[in-house]
């Protein structure tokens, strides 16, 4: 009988107070995972945190949450050494912080252009490093990383971001080359339409995410469980002898427009 199980697991997700992200800290404490998560020292991350820490209340499980930029190192440093001060280790890391402003190529300034790359790729890169090392002392460990289907087709007005989420292929493929040996795998879920405040905020007219989705062979626009089901078996012991893997999933929209 196959059962998607991660108790007495400790999960870790950047980025996990709003949208896809919450949806996965949501699940793995449903599978029985401890759970910890960053989030922005903002409004609505502070909302966020908030209610997802109220719905999680009744679990038994350990949580953990800090308002935590992930372009700074000195700030995940500091969690980091916090998170493993309360649980002494960590087993499965999901890094699920991004930020697009879809502008025209030419429009893009330097200074735009960075801050993209910061939160998509380079704080992936810091997460990732101060991960690994907590994950080698228990010589296992499960990371996913949360790209987007935008790199296939390279994102239309979104060139900072198609290229930073691009960067997490070669980023994925290079952990598992470094750290399998270690017993660390890591896998990259790459999403396209899913259906969050930050679609919404893009595309606020109904009629607009409707003709959206029917673009979609689904016809459906995704939700964020559809991301965090497959996030939640990739960190399983069910996907246990799959690593380097990059999972478009997209209703068949990036191939089959």
């Amino acid at each position: 009988m196959l059962n998607l199980s991660l108790k007495g697991r400790r999960t870790l997700v950047i980025g996990g107070a709003r949208g896809i992200g919450a949806e996965i800290v949501r699940m793995a404490a449903d599978c029985g995972s401890d759970v910890a998560w960053t989030c922005l020292d903002t409004e609505s991350d502070r909302a966020g945190s908030a209610a997802l820490e109220t719905g999680l209340a009744d679990l038994g499980i350990r949580v953990f949450h800090r308002a935590a930029d992930c372009t700074d190192e000195a700030g995940s440093k500091k969690f980091f050494a916090e998170l493993e001060d309360e649980w002494g280790g960590l087993d499965c890391l999901v890094y699920s912080a991004g930020f697009t402003c879809p502008m025209p190529f030419e429009t893009i300034d330097f200074a735009s252009w960075k801050r993209v790359v910061d939160i998509n790729l380079n704080g992936a890169f810091l997460a990732v490093r101060l991960a690994v090392p907590l994950m080698k002392k228990q010589n296992s460990g499960s990371i996913v990383l949360i790209g987007s289907a935008a790199i296939v087709a390279g994102g239309g007005g979104r060139a900072d971001y198609a290229s930073a989420k691009a960067g997490l292929e070669g980023l994925n493929r290079a952990i598992t080359r470094e750290f399998a040996p270690f017993g660390i795998r890591c896998n990259l879920v790459h999403p396209s339409l899913i259906e969050t405040d930050l679609l919404k905020q893009r595309h606020p007219d109904a009629e607009k995410r409707r003709s959206l989705a029917s673009e979609v062979p689904l016809r459906r626009l995704g939700q964020p469980e559809d991301i965090a089901a497959v996030t939640l078996f990739l960190l399983s012991d069910l996907a246990s002898y799959i690593t380097a893997q990059s999972i478009y999933i997209d209703g068949g929209r990036t191939f089959c427009k």
